[in-house]
């Protein structure tokens, strides 16, 4: 998993526990020996998402199945590892439909993939 990733799954830990700005600077402080998450090596990033799963958070399974094709799959990951934040797949999209003339990378051809 990307120090991206962890992160991201730090914060919305944070928000499903509806932990405040306070108790969430503490658990940093007291797992991580940080202020900031962004602060976080890698292990330590694991050891405050074990904290948080230790407190009651649940991560959930993505509400989408992954798509059909392994060139598809690929291309959603480096697509996502490509830029910043969550996977944005409208600017995904919009770029397969500016460069293949198609609305959706499902109706590029296995080539264009």
């Amino acid at each position: 998993m990307s120090h991206r990733d962890m992160l991201a799954k730090i914060h919305i830990a944070k928000k499903d526990l509806a932990l405040d700005d306070e108790a969430y600077r503490g658990l940093l402080r007291r797992v991580g020996g940080v202020e900031s998450a962004r602060d976080l090596s890698d292990r330590k990033a694991d050891d405050v998402i074990a904290e948080l799963k230790r407190l009651g958070w649940k991560p959930r399974a993505s509400a989408r199945p992954p798509a059909q094709r392994a060139d598809l799959r690929k291309l959603y990951a480096l697509w996502g590892a490509l830029h910043a934040g969550p996977l944005d797949r409208d600017a995904l999209r919009s770029w397969v439909a500016t460069r293949f003339k198609v609305s959706a990378p499902e109706f590029l051809k296995p080539a264009q993939t």
